[in-house]
């Protein structure tokens, strides 16, 4: 996989793919090398558990980042925190735009594409990688890989014969043990050990998921013109902080009913819209004060509080501390 992005006028490189470990098993150990500026813009570790598995960590700042992926592995993701778009060429048909969140899980096999990941939000992304060769994935699974009908339908039963993309709400189990694995704080073989262990876990909630789910996860899926309809309502409701439009009027402008906006918006970003717009406006406010030296009454009527005292509840119920306290610490001013 490698592509480049631009931020702020500068170019970014990165660079990764699967060492060929075996005549049976094509996909070994990934590798990554980021260069020049990318190293601060983009943190990328690969932790190696076998051949044919490994966990990757990802953190994104905001960019724009192109990806080709030539060899590729059957992928399992789970967003952590933030929000973005892709869009995906090289899968059947038109392009496929995907609008990703925090909280959800994505599965894919995709060799042979490319695309770019763009509209990232303010706070970046983090994500928690698990990537397994197909033919470990089957000898792993055995016959039982016909319990999971969603993945085992693009299967010939020993690889993947079909391209494919889907995401779902991730369980909480599953994100707890990504946030476990980017948290660790183990060293040497005590913390291969553990790895290991939680890399078997994931793998095994990810199939307790996908068995669960079955058909009917795909089946109730929403369509890729519904999702791209859910992302532009989420970039009308975030574009006026100080006016943001009624769930209604986001419905009326984006041509789809109420109740499959507020599911389909709950499906792909892991919140509420309410929830989406308060989570956006404290960090937007976290940014005037930090970085626009705003004192807390200007931060507040630039993301759309007229009462200072709401405002400063709902930013120390988001950060667990108030806005006089983040502006001390920084380089801000208070007034």
């Amino acid at each position: 996989m490698g592509g480049g992005g631009k931020k702020n006028g500068r170019v970014f490189h990165f660079h990764g793919d699967y060492r060929r470990a075996s005549e049976t098993s094509s996909y070994g150990m990934p590798c990554c090398h980021l260069e020049g500026e990318a190293i601060h813009a983009l943190c990328f570790r690969v932790l190696p558990i076998r051949d044919g598995l490994s966990l990757t960590v990802s953190r994104v700042s905001p960019m724009t980042l192109d990806f080709k992926i030539a060899r590729a592995p059957l992928q399992f993701e789970c967003w952590l925190t933030g929000s973005g778009r892709c869009r995906i060429h090289g899968l059947e048909g038109n392009p496929l735009e995907m609008a990703s969140g925090g909280g959800r899980l994505y599965a894919s096999y995709m060799p042979e594409t490319w695309g770019q990941c763009y509209d990232i939000c303010p706070g970046g992304i983090e994500a928690v990688g698990l990537q397994v060769d197909p033919a470990l994935f089957h000898e792993m699974l055995g016959e039982d890989v016909t319990l999971l009908p969603s993945l085992y339908r693009i299967s010939d039963g020993a690889a993947f014969k079909e391209k494919f993309t889907m995401n779902r709400l991730a369980s909480p189990g599953i994100v707890q043990a990504c946030q476990q694995i980017a948290g660790c704080p183990l060293h040497g073989v005590g913390r291969r050990l553990y790895l290991e262990g939680k890399a078997l876990e994931l793998l095994s909630l990810i199939v307790e998921a996908h068995q669960a789910g079955g058909a009917a996860s795909i089946q109730n899926a929403l369509s890729s013109r519904e999702a791209s309809r859910i992302h532009d309502a989420r970039e009308i409701l975030l574009a006026d902080l100080k006016h943001p439009p009624s769930i209604a009027a986001l419905a009326r402008e984006t041509g789809i009913n109420e109740t499959k906006l507020k599911r389909g918006f709950k499906e792909l970003y892991g919140v509420t819209i309410f929830e989406c717009l308060r989570k956006h406006k404290m960090e937007m406010a976290r940014i005037y004060l930090n970085e626009k030296a705003l004192n807390v009454s200007e931060a507040a009527w630039e993301v759309g509080y007229c009462n200072v005292s709401h405002f400063i509840r709902a930013y120390r119920n988001q950060f667990g501390e108030s806005p006089g306290q983040q502006i001390r610490k920084g380089k801000g001013r208070y007034v």
